[in-house]
């Protein structure tokens, strides 16, 4: 995987840049951002940063020059609107040394907007109408605020609503098309090892005991039930090297790695997974859940998925088959799951059982039977309950992973 400086990303820097009091204060969320940046990483460029003001003029003018001083794309959200707080236009205008210009475009766009939906257009949304000089607009017809692209210095800008749905809307028919043209992207090749089980600091640990190629670049992302691997190769690794490398790493992760997306395969968790398998095999399935409490459940296919009971207590599963005493272990929940097996109409029954050790530590019974298939299982969990919650939920996918692929 030849690289004559493995240490420097060649593609484009992409910036996404988002503005509003609302996002700075956090009564929104910034969704439009990680929406950008999965799409922007798709066509191939290379995101350095994230930046984020408020809406104030100085501020938006500042950071629209710094940008231009280190990026080549930029895509930025919110500022469009027609309220006195809505900056965008006038900030490019005094960002760059260019006028704001009426454009009859833009205003009979807005025009035909609020025609459509039988309203006047209040006197206010002409400001929506000035854009600056040598810029380009991007027509908005899901709304009433234009975007607009301008090329400043070194950076190629594209404004957006803050909207989600339009902005989307301007992205899928406009703004990617016309990156494609404007930048020659080789996209780097990424492959994922979805893991369960093993944490960051374990998968690190095996990972340090490879010789990773200097151009091939590693990253996380953790979550509580799952952990993903990335590993980016440059567009002209050999797919014989990646795989090569894919498959070490995977046997020395062992049985903690569930899936592999990106080489032929796409799975994106583990519910997928088993959703693919319950799908391939036509199976079908019912759930009863203690401690989850419909997480299970809710990860599930209707196309599989059954019949589902959810009881508050552990007790009264036990009250319903007549089971006596206190004890809990993976017999009562094998048992349990034979005995619904036997009164239902699905070739699979998973039963998951929870017995208290203390407020931060329990212990899951999960039993998967059906007409050839009785496999169980023990899992000590701890932490919030939340956390046992996500992890007894886990253990459940895992148990039914493990059974489908054999």
């Amino acid at each position: 995987m030849p690289n004559s400086n493995p240490s420097k990303d060649c593609r484009p820097a992409a910036v996404i840049f988002s503005q509003g009091d609302e996002v700075i204060n956090g009564a929104t969320v910034d969704t439009n951002a990680a929406w950008l940046a999965e799409h922007c990483q798709e066509l191939g460029f290379n995101i350095i940063r994230h930046i984020t003001v408020a809406d104030d003029l100085d501020d938006i003018v500042h950071a629209m020059q710094e940008i231009d001083g280190f990026a080549d794309v930029c895509l930025s959200t919110g500022g469009l609107g027609s309220t006195q707080d809505d900056l965008t236009m006038q900030a490019y205008s005094l960002a760059f040394g260019v006028e704001l210009e009426f454009n009859e475009n833009a205003l009979n766009a807005m025009t035909a907007y609020f025609k459509g939906m039988n309203r006047p257009m209040p006197d206010v949304n002409r400001k929506q109408a000035y854009v600056p000089a040598d810029t380009r607009i991007i027509d908005n017809h899901w709304g009433t605020a234009p975007g607009f692209m301008g090329k400043a210095k070194r950076c190629l800008f594209y404004f957006m609503p803050g909207v989600p749905y339009e902005m989307k809307k301007m992205v899928e028919s406009f703004v990617k098309e016309d990156l494609r043209k404007m930048f020659k992207v080789n996209k780097q090749k990424l492959v994922t090892l979805r893991t369960t089980g093993l944490g960051e600091s374990a998968i690190q640990q095996k990972l340090d005991e490879f010789a990773i190629p200097k151009n091939v670049r590693i990253s996380f992302r953790a979550g509580l039930a799952e952990n993903e691997l990335k590993l980016y190769f440059s567009d002209t690794a050999l797919d014989v090297e990646i795989e090569l490398l894919v498959e070490q790493i995977k046997t020395a992760l062992g049985r903690g790695v569930f899936a592999v997306d990106g080489l032929g395969q796409s799975v994106k968790s583990l519910p997928d997974l088993v959703d693919q398998l319950m799908q391939e095999k036509g199976l079908s399935l019912q759930v009863v859940e203690t401690l989850t409490q419909g997480k299970i459940s809710q990860q599930c296919s209707s196309t599989w998925l059954k019949n589902t009971k959810i009881y508050p207590r552990v007790a009264d599963v036990l009250a319903e088959l007549n089971i006596s005493g206190d004890e809990i272990n993976e017999e009562i929940a094998t048992q349990c799951a034979a005995y619904y097996m036997g009164k239902g109409t699905s070739k699979l029954v998973l039963v998951q059982l929870y017995d208290v050790v203390s407020d931060s530590e329990g212990v899951i019974f999960t039993a998967l039977v059906g007409k050839d298939i009785s496999e169980s299982s023990t899992k000590k969990i701890k932490g919030r309950l939340e956390l046992q919650r996500v992890s007894a939920m886990a253990s459940a996918f895992e148990r039914m992973r493990v059974v489908l692929e054999q």
